[in-house]
């Protein structure tokens, strides 16, 4: 899907367009100074272009209709908590909680009702055998304490889990619900740029509490999808951005945590038509409510009729319906299958063919 641009000079000079890419450096082979030297070889990289209008299921879940018009009811739930995050028509920034927060929250996951209830299954089923096979001889009462006893050695915990970092955030939510820092990296669609913010205490950030930023243009970074064997035999993936000719590694993986390769393949594909000033912004419920302050945008909406509201005012029973649709789009996807448009823009630099060495003989003649 593509879309005349506006003549007006909204968009920078490095602003990525697919169909209008710069020549680039040819970079030689295998020589890419920001991948790790252990993944060299067991890593992926992804083409460029022919990306689809998909987004991975973890982004799609935290944006779904209801949460939006819970956000537009209470936009400022945490009152006047200002976050380094920034997700609207020019940008995405990404940014952390801090660390006390991320300690509760993790410890929270652990008294998920969901994995409680998975957990329930086994011991449930492990209390029904026991109780058929008891003796005779041991009255109901006494078992049922001691079944109960040892129960509460797994779901006490569990649910302590789940109910005491509840109760600090709620008693408490000025002193824990902190952002960190600031921001990591910034994917800007306006400029084309790329940028990560560097924290270094004996740096630049240190001495006056301004982090420093590593930008470059959005198509010098290549899309790359690690591989992870874990517990069992299974392998998982992760995506990452490696700069070209620089030294720049962006994990923005962790947007999504370490999944299969079909997730790997929609955010790498959500990124690109983000960031791609040919077309309007990804038609997804993330990025609604900016839709009109975009021009590329705004003017294809107009010259369609998309309705302003099309995802926030979306029953909930039409929005599983799409949900599952895009959910088997992402599993159809054959990112590394595809042809990659960047390497029509990179230069032609033959190699210096090696001089043979001239003989005596020949030198004489």
């Amino acid at each position: 899907m593509t879309t005349d641009k506006p003549s007006s000079g909204y968009y920078g000079p490095k602003a990525y367009d697919s169909e209008h890419l710069p020549q680039q450096k040819r970079p030689a082979p295998g020589a890419n100074p920001a991948l790790p030297w252990f993944n060299q070889k067991a890593d992926r990289k992804l083409p460029w272009g022919h990306t689809e209008d998909v987004v991975p299921q973890i982004i799609r879940r935290r944006n779904r209709p209801e949460v939006l018009r819970q956000f537009e009811k209470n936009p400022t739930p945490f009152g006047d908590l200002q976050s380094h995050q920034r997700i609207d028509h020019e940008c995405y920034r990404h940014a952390t909680a801090a660390l006390r927060t991320r300690i509760l929250l993790f410890f929270s996951a652990f008294g998920h009702p969901i994995l409680i209830g998975i957990v329930s299954i086994p011991m449930l089923i492990a209390v029904a055998i026991a109780y058929y096979h008891k003796p005779s001889s041991t009255d109901h009462v006494d078992y049922f304490i001691e079944i109960l006893w040892a129960l509460s050695w797994v779901f006490v915990p569990l649910i302590a889990c789940n109910l005491i970092p509840t109760a600090l955030f709620k008693l408490f939510p000025r002193q824990l619900i902190k952002p960190d820092k600031g921001p990591l990296w910034e994917l800007n669609r306006r400029t084309g740029l790329v940028t990560v913010f560097h924290y270094d205490k004996k740096g630049t950030w240190g001495k006056t509490g301004q982090p420093e930023e590593e930008s470059a243009p959005f198509y010098e970074f290549d899309a790359y999808t690690s591989n992870e064997l874990i517990h069992g035999g299974g392998v998982v993936h992760t995506l990452y951005l490696a700069h070209r000719y620089r030294n720049i590694l962006i994990p923005i993986g962790t947007l999504i945590g370490k999944t299969n390769p079909e997730e790997c393949y929609a955010l790498w594909d959500m990124f690109q038509n983000f960031m791609d000033t040919s077309r309007p912004l990804p038609d997804i419920p993330l990025w609604e409510e900016h839709r009109a302050n975009d021009p590329v945008t705004a003017e294809h909406d107009r010259r369609t009729n998309r309705p302003p509201r099309y995802w926030r005012d979306m029953d909930n029973d039409t929005w599983k319906q799409k949900n599952d649709e895009m959910a088997l789009q992402v599993l159809r996807l054959n990112t590394p299958g595809r042809l990659d448009i960047m390497r029509n823009s990179w230069a032609y630099s033959p190699r210096p063919r090696r001089q043979r060495p001239v003989t005596s003989r020949q030198a004489t003649e």
